[in-house]
């Protein structure tokens, strides 16, 4: 009788009667207690896209009649959210490759609801092209147009890490340069539209959110190699070299190709745009289109070398 009472017992209750509970995942030398499923649910689908649908909330505040009517700012808008793709499609490919190479599963765990992120990003970004008239034909070609020779070489640099199934260098270059990358980016870009789409800008605050978590996946992980003794840390240390000087040239070449064009959509609103906050303590009114792109390069160069410091590179 006792012994049916106890298997009848709640579940709870036998759960405290167990004199240590063990960890349900492998994971060597970090703390996964974070990046499980479960917290990602709690996360993302219960959280932060809850009564969404494709990222953006019901009764979103009204399009600008420019985003729509005025062909340049239509066309920026259209560039913009196409760059966001090139950058996404890199890392939803590169993240689903590298689970495999995963080194433990706990990694691989979070790995696959990493990919989830990405996938959504590309996902309701293109959605969001498609509501304007963007045929999936016409925007891989917008995206296409967007890689200038610098670009391209900084995402083959990121796919060869993952080709080569080096997971620390790979994690490096995914959740450390380009997540990071995305820090001042996203904030950039979501102050930007804010008032010519604010739909625009919750997608882009959606996706914020998650690179922010992927970010602290990569440090928590790179964190555990650079503590190793073999060659991790060297490895890592020249890459970040590379990424750096990459990242320059991808910035210089957006001024030579883009700038003109956004600085003609600034003086054309500036009316409507001119108070929004672009950086702390600056209106856009008051920062020309260049020097928000060199502010905007100083902030992920300095965001930069905090993070390798905090992981010890």
């Amino acid at each position: 009788m006792n012994d049916a009472i106890t298997l009848a017992a709640p579940v709870e209750q036998v759960i405290d009667q167990v004199p240590q509970a063990q960890s349900k995942f492998i994971a060597e030398d970090w703390d996964p207690s974070r990046f499980d499923i479960q917290h990602w649910l709690g996360r993302a689908p219960w959280r932060t896209l809850k009564d969404t649908e494709y990222g953006i909330g019901k009764d979103p505040a009204p399009t600008h009649f420019a985003v729509i009517d005025d062909k340049l700012v239509n066309q920026i808008y259209k560039l913009d959210i196409a760059t966001f793709l090139t950058a996404e499609r890199v890392s939803y490919t590169g993240i689903a490759k590298l689970m495999q190479h995963a080194p433990d599963e706990a990694s691989q765990i979070f790995l696959a609801t990493q990919a989830v992120d990405e996938a959504r990003h590309y996902e309701v970004f293109c959605q969001r092209l498609a509501q304007f008239g963007v045929s999936p034909e016409d925007r891989d070609q917008m995206m296409e147009d967007m890689t200038t020779k610098e670009l391209r070489a900084f995402y083959d640099l990121i796919k060869e890490q993952v080709d080569r199934g080096d997971f620390a260098a790979a994690m490096m270059a995914h959740n450390i340069i380009l997540e990071g990358m995305a820090y001042p980016i996203y904030r950039y870009e979501s102050a930007y539209w804010s008032v010519f789409d604010p739909s625009l800008t919750q997608l882009i605050r959606g996706a914020f959110a998650d690179e922010v978590h992927h970010v602290r996946y990569g440090e928590a992980i790179i964190q555990r190699y650079s503590k190793l003794g073999d060659d991790s840390r060297n490895t890592m240390q020249r890459l970040a070299r590379e990424f750096h000087s990459l990242m320059t040239s991808v910035f210089e070449s957006s001024i030579r190709h883009y700038i003109h064009l956004y600085q003609l959509v600034a003086d054309q609103y500036m009316d409507v745009i001119g108070d929004i906050d672009i950086f702390p303590g600056k209106k856009m009114r008051d920062v020309s289109e260049t020097d928000q792109v060199h502010i905007l390069l100083t902030q992920i160069q300095d965001e930069h070398a905090q993070r390798m410091q905090r992981i010890g590179l």
